[in-house]
């Protein structure tokens, strides 16, 4: 008996942690420099016709300010996520169509462009993003032996070669490992 009551304890337990969770990610979220990244938007759409417009502009990502982010989410009671993301110079704002939190681990995919988010809670006041996986970016396995993409293969290695996988069909090495991105709310 006693252990049924600590199983029953534990498992409420478990359940108000991951719905206070839940309802402390509801709410509007931004990177630390969407003010600047806002006030320059406001005034270079101000300057527009005056002088062309700067390299690195695009939502605060020139000089080191990394990119400005507004997240707008709601979590209903099943941990189910929506809202919008907004990269601040980088329109469409973007829908999210799938999202789930499980514990401290959020992922969702926005859309038009079918990105993957995967965040962390840090804290009730802070949100990391740990990664994005861009859809339809190259890096997907090479065509069928000796064949067409998606058709069968012809019988035996493609012209000049030995038939082994090359490269990853992406664009290359790319900048190197992302830096995470840190959300905190919006005052």
């Amino acid at each position: 008996m006693r252990y049924k009551v600590l199983l029953v304890a534990a498992g409420l337990w478990a359940v108000s942690v991951s719905v206070y969770g839940q309802s402390k990610l509801a709410g509007k979220w931004q990177t630390d420099n969407v003010p600047a990244a806002l006030e320059a938007q406001k005034n270079a759409s101000a300057q527009k016709e005056a002088a062309p417009a700067e390299a690195g502009g695009r939502g605060g990502r020139g000089g080191g300010g990394g990119q400005a982010i507004m997240l707008d989410l709601q979590v209903d009671a099943s941990g189910k996520i929506s809202g919008t993301v907004n990269e601040i110079g980088n329109d469409p704002i973007l829908k999210i169509e799938t999202g789930m939190i499980t514990g401290k681990t959020i992922q969702w995919v926005t859309q038009p462009r079918g990105v993957t988010w995967n965040l962390e809670m840090t804290d009730d006041d802070t949100l990391t993003l740990t990664g994005r996986v861009f859809a339809a970016r190259g890096g997907g396995p090479p065509p069928a032996a000796g064949g067409a993409p998606g058709g069968p293969p012809t019988g035996g290695p493609p012209a000049g070669g030995d038939g082994a996988p090359r490269g990853g069909g992406g664009r290359g090495a790319g900048r190197g490992a992302q830096q995470p991105i840190v959300f905190h709310r919006a005052k």
